[in-house]
């Protein structure tokens, strides 16, 4: 049913229209740093500068002003950065809807983490506990349920993104059952290797080409039965018929159409401007602190990437493009 929430996203969307540059949703990378080691994950070692806190205030006050609507903090684990509730308050106190990825440790031991969230997204790979944990590491599978349960106490809108590889795949219904008696969305994703934030000695673990389709085939088929996973089955239908799912993107042939790089955007842990975290493009990013941020934005539409196959991605591409099965899928979430 469509609120009032919806109705004044909506009429800060189409006054943003006229902006030439209007980042409606920014996915916001604090730092790598996370105290988990996942088996699959090396965004640990991945070295980078980081913004300041007042730099990160900087920004978020500058969104208000560009229409950003949505903000996801992201990391590595975001809620270990100590300005991680101040930076969400800043976020709320400026009107934009505030979201983290989060493995749940932290606020399972500090609850108050939640405090100015208005989603959480908690990244939990197995509800078998030594499988989970030998994925992601001790009391990883404790903490991520203690963290649901907290969020699902305050109201807080809470999604499960599972991680999906050779040792769990066989998880994933158990997984979407969980879901659904609480009253949770799911994601579910192949483990992608061969980019920078995955860890190239795990691909032994990674799914074979067939059995990412038949992943992909599997949720489209939940989704079309009205089962609580989060996108939509267009988006899960990319895979199947995708040619080489080594090759995560394509490039377009002149400018790309993508909405990646107008309607949403990701910034770096140093504050560079990508298109989104993911993008095949021939492209050097520009810097909202040595470029200006406009400048930084505006930059990041100038990309040839044209075309790719996460769920993610393309139910970004399918709600910028007023998909009906994208814009239902918005509506119904809280």
């Amino acid at each position: 049913m469509i609120g009032a929430r919806h109705l004044r996203l909506g009429w800060r969307y189409l006054a943003g229209q006229a902006r030439r540059v209007h980042p409606f949703e920014v996915q916001a990378q604090l730092w790598n740093a996370c105290d988990q080691r996942c088996l699959y994950c090396r965004c640990p070692q991945v070295e980078t500068t980081l913004l300041s806190t007042g730099e990160w205030r900087m920004i978020i006050r500058s969104l208000r002003k560009l229409g950003t609507l949505r903000l996801k903090f992201q990391g590595g684990e975001p809620t270990l950065r100590p300005d991680f509730r101040e930076l969400c308050f800043e976020a709320k106190e400026r009107g934009l809807r505030t979201a983290t990825v989060s493995h749940g440790l932290g606020i399972a031991s500090r609850p108050d983490l939640l405090d100015y969230l208005d989603e959480l997204v908690v990244s939990l790979d197995s509800l078998n506990p030594e499988v989970n944990d030998r994925l992601r590491g001790r009391g990883a599978q404790r903490g991520a349920l203690r963290a649901i349960d907290l969020a699902l106490g305050r109201g807080l809108p809470t999604y499960i993104n599972m991680a999906v590889c050779r040792i769990n795949l066989r998880d994933l219904e158990p997984m979407l059952e969980f879901c659904e008696a609480r009253g949770l969305l799911m994601n579910a994703q192949p483990i992608i290797f061969g980019r920078t934030y995955y860890e190239e000695a795990a691909k032994p673990l990674g799914l074979a080409p067939d059995e990412v389709r038949s992943l992909h085939r599997r949720l489209a088929g939940w989704k079309k039965q009205g089962r609580s996973l989060l996108f939509s089955t267009r988006a899960y239908l990319k895979a199947v018929d995708w040619p080489d799912l080594a090759e995560l993107t394509v490039r377009s042939a002149g400018p790309s159409a993508c909405p990646a790089g107008k309607d949403y955007f990701h910034v770096e842990p140093n504050g560079d401007v990508l298109p989104c975290i993911q993008h095949g493009a021939s492209f050097s990013p520009k810097n909202i602190i040595r470029d200006g941020i406009e400048n930084a934005f505006r930059h990041a539409r100038e990309h040839d990437c044209g075309d790719c196959w996460p769920a993610y991605l393309n139910e970004r591409k399918l709600l910028f493009r007023f998909d009906p099965g994208a814009l239902r899928g918005l509506i119904r979430r809280k």
